[in-house]
């Protein structure tokens, strides 16, 4: 689950203003305990994120130049019906 700012602040506010246990925030909101417990104990905070560093494994420049050479076959032929797409 992809906890925003604002619910991040709903559970800090019940957490430490109100005093509501773990177990209630998460009846409440609707959420998982362990999510609550994540940020109840403020360690982690939702605008702080690892960056997105996944190397595609499957679709190398190999692939990719093997799929740009039929694509550049086909427009040369000129063949409307007959051609590849991606």
């Amino acid at each position: 689950m992809i906890v925003d700012v604002d619910l991040y602040g709903q559970i800090r506010h019940m957490f430490t203003q109100e005093g509501m246990t773990q177990r209630a925030i998460s009846r409440t909101l609707g959420i998982s305990r362990n999510t609550v417990k994540k940020y109840c104990e403020g360690n982690y905070v939702p605008w702080e994120r690892k960056p997105y560093e996944r190397i595609s494994s499957v679709v190398t420049e190999e692939i990719r130049a093997f799929i740009q050479e039929c694509l550049d076959q086909d427009e040369a032929e000129g063949l409307k019906k007959q051609s590849h797409t991606a």
